[in-house]
């Protein structure tokens, strides 16, 4: 392993015994192989990034992996559906390099469905309401019209930028963040 400790995992999924620490070991050493060729970089190109630090969004992403491994021990299937959460790619993506028009158009779409998925939990959140209030249905309305003014925004966008991208991944995971709060109650 890189930069994962078995004691750190055992603490992140909450496993308290030791029998299994050879296959924790296996899932995690893959899990930083994988993050680092998802994110297309080397931990010391990261680290530099990051004043010499790995950053706790490495750290995040590689026991999510990890986890989901443990977890799910067999290969997907359609009766063993599970997939690590879309969450996964708004923590990994400002890790990422982007090297080429190709690469920056695929991350605008991704993050074009991560909005649609955003609104899809919103519309269910909003639905689940027996009574919503005039501030409810007022927040769910706006969140909507700006959802909908991120999408106009960048659709339209032939050649993305890594700047542009960065920018639509800031916008977007604010969207979620807000959203994720929107109904919650006291």
């Amino acid at each position: 392993m890189k930069f994962l400790t078995i004691d750190y995992i055992k603490q992140h999924s909450r496993i308290d015994f030791d029998c299994e620490d050879g296959v924790l070991a296996t899932y995690a050493a893959s899990a930083e192989n994988t993050l680092l060729a998802y994110i297309r970089r080397t931990l010391d190109n990261v680290c530099d990034m990051h004043d010499g630090k790995i950053p706790p969004e490495m750290y995040h992403a590689a026991l999510m992996l990890t986890e989901q491994a443990y977890n799910h021990r067999g290969p997907v299937s359609p009766t063993n559906m599970s997939i690590v959460a879309y969450g996964f790619d708004l923590i990994v993506k400002p890790l990422m390099r982007l090297d080429s028009r190709t690469d920056l158009q695929a991350e605008r779409d991704t993050l074009l469905d991560m909005l649609d998925g955003v609104q899809s939990d919103l519309d269910f959140d909003y639905t689940q309401l027996s009574e919503p209030t005039d501030e409810q249905t007022a927040a769910y309305d706006d969140m909507t019209a700006r959802m909908e003014q991120t999408r106009t925004d960048y659709m339209g966008v032939v050649n993305p930028t890594a700047k542009i991208c960065a920018s639509m991944r800031t916008k977007v995971a604010d969207i979620k963040t807000e959203c994720e709060t929107i109904f919650k109650t006291e």
